[in-house]
């Protein structure tokens, strides 16, 4: 983005447009030649630089072009102050004692100088250079990383189109593809907005994103702006895409212009990358986003948390929720309502009211607390907050889920259509083979008994293969030896004590050494053996 007094841009018929420039040889010709002044100035003034500059404008280009190409090329720029002391320091040392000898001449401001000097231990010259240094034009070009004449000029495109979009009251846009991205810069962004899902749409082009425009807002405008700024090589990124916004003109009477554009006009002629030194996105786009996350982590619920997850279609709008929990199949949704506009939340809750089928969370703050809000219980869980998103009411609500899920999923499994085979089952295998969680599968057995198999924890274990092991443990005294030999009956590591379980085998520890656990077998499980 340039600065505001940069802009270059026509007006007609209602309408503003930036005066973009083309990649034709003249153009290229002076991006190089612009270039080439802060290429060439490695090593000097600031104020030489600018002298140089104002010699490219002279020659008949527009001040505003020339100046806006050295505003992107100058943000690749290193200016130092050279100087054999601090600056500030110097000058205060020098100004206080001219104070103190009543100065009145330039041979009693030189006497002064060189007896600072010799007390600072540098030149009288040295000095004299030191004392405005850190000046900006007395800065010198100390490194400058050039640009590509084509890609400055593309960029230089891209930055006008921004710097018009920070003067927005409204921005409406579509695009083919790249949604992900710009719906994550959307919401990362902290930018107000809505989505519609077009008719004919399926992804591919099927969306139209209405942002709020900085100007629409009462405070926070220039941050904002920028976001909005920030929102647009992602845009841009996508195979095509349209953008029409709305234009305040505060130096004409506060008057609205249209600002139209699209894919096929521009192509080629800005930049889309991300890797050109603009700010980078947020994680979180508020500090309560945050600590909710951090929380929510803490607790280990088992529940996965994802930040923006895929949007959810509600009606003919898109919504973008703050997180997204899974578990074994299972989704809820947390939306965080924080930030808005009278506007923005009646469309909010318009949408949330038309979402079909999906288990949403609604954290309110609390100052928003109207009737309004309160429709939306009918929807969702709603919990309101100050500060801080409560996570306890969060995770009781996924705990309710998750319960009516394994009981949902149980009551599919019919017991008599258990069929075990193998000398080891486990609930994993079952549970993988109906297409259920381990969970579920759990609670639909309980005091399930098979034929001819012995349950061990999770397991399975044929009377057979139990038997033989049995005859192997006898005389074994050590845990790890009785391990290795169950292991080596065909039990994976991990279920070689639910065996010895089984058995009716326990551990002894006198130390904290497992390679001296030994074992014992109960009388009772020795008789049943026996």
């Amino acid at each position: 983005m340039l600065p505001s007094n940069l802009l270059r841009a026509k007006i007609s018929r209602g309408k503003m447009r930036p005066l973009y420039v083309s990649l034709d040889a003249d153009m290229l010709a002076l991006a190089e030649r612009v270039t080439g002044v802060y290429r060439d100035s490695l090593g000097k003034r600031k104020g030489e630089l600018l002298e140089r500059l104002a010699e490219v404008e002279g020659e008949g280009y527009d001040f505003k072009l020339v100046r806006g190409l050295a505003a992107l090329l100058e943000r690749r720029c290193v200016f130092e102050a050279e100087s054999a002391v601090d600056p500030m320091q110097a000058r205060t040392a020098v100004f206080e004692e001219a104070s103190r000898r009543r100065v009145t001449s330039a041979k009693e401001r030189g006497e002064v100088v060189l007896a600072l000097a010799a007390k600072l231990g540098v030149t009288e010259e040295a000095l004299e250079r030191t004392l405005y240094s850190d000046l900006d034009e007395e800065l010198v070009l100390k490194g400058f990383e050039p640009l590509d004449p084509g890609l400055l000029l593309k960029r230089y495109n891209l930055s006008l189109t921004q710097t018009l979009l920070f003067k927005s009251l409204r921005v409406e846009f579509s695009a083919s593809g790249n949604w992900k991205n710009i719906f994550r810069g959307v919401k990362r962004f902290g930018l107000i907005y809505s989505v519609e899902k077009n008719d004919d749409g399926d992804g591919r082009g099927g969306y139209t994103v209405s942002l709020d425009g900085p100007l629409s807002l009462f405070k926070l405008t220039d941050r904002y702006g920028t976001s909005v700024a920030k929102l647009l090589p992602m845009i841009a990124a996508s195979e095509s895409w349209r953008i029409k916004a709305e234009i305040l003109s505060r130096s004409r009477g506060n008057r609205v212009y249209t600002f139209e554009t699209e894919s096929g006009e521009l192509k080629g002629t800005i930049d889309t990358s991300d890797d050109w030194g603009g700010p980078t996105t947020k994680l979180y786009d508020s500090s309560v986003e945050e600590k909710f996350a951090k929380s929510f982590a803490s607790y280990g619920s088992g529940w996965s948390v994802k930040r923006e997850p895929e949007p959810l279609i509600a009606g003919r709008h898109v919504l973008i929720p703050d997180f997204g929990f899974e578990k074994g199949g299972a989704k809820v949704y947390l939306e965080v309502v924080g930030f808005w506009t009278p506007g923005y939340l009646e469309r909010k809750i318009d949408k949330l009211e038309s979402i079909v089928g999906v288990d949403m969370v609604i954290a309110v703050d609390e100052s928003l607390a109207c009737a309004k809000v309160e429709r939306l219980k009918r929807k969702a869980v709603v919990i309101y907050y100050k500060k801080e998103v409560p996570v306890k009411p969060v995770i009781e609500h996924l705990k309710e889920r998750e319960a009516s899920m394994l009981r949902t999923q149980a009551g599919t499994i019919r017991k008599e259509d258990i069929a075990l085979d193998g000398d080891v089952v486990s609930l994993g295998d079952i549970a993988k083979e109906k297409g259920v969680s381990v969970e579920s599968l759990t609670l639909a057995l309980a005091g399930f008994e098979a034929d001819g198999y012995v349950r061990a924890g999770d397991l399975f274990v044929s009377k057979a293969k139990l038997g033989e092991i049995d005859g192997k443990l006898a005389g074994v005294e050590m845990l790890v030896d009785a391990l290795r030999i169950i292991e080596a009956s065909g039990v994976r590591e991990e279920d070689g004590q639910k065996v010895l379980d089984a058995l009716g085998y326990t551990s002894i520890w006198t130390g904290m050494e497992v390679e001296k656990v030994r074992i014992s077998k109960s009388k009772a499980a020795s008789e049943g053996a026996a």
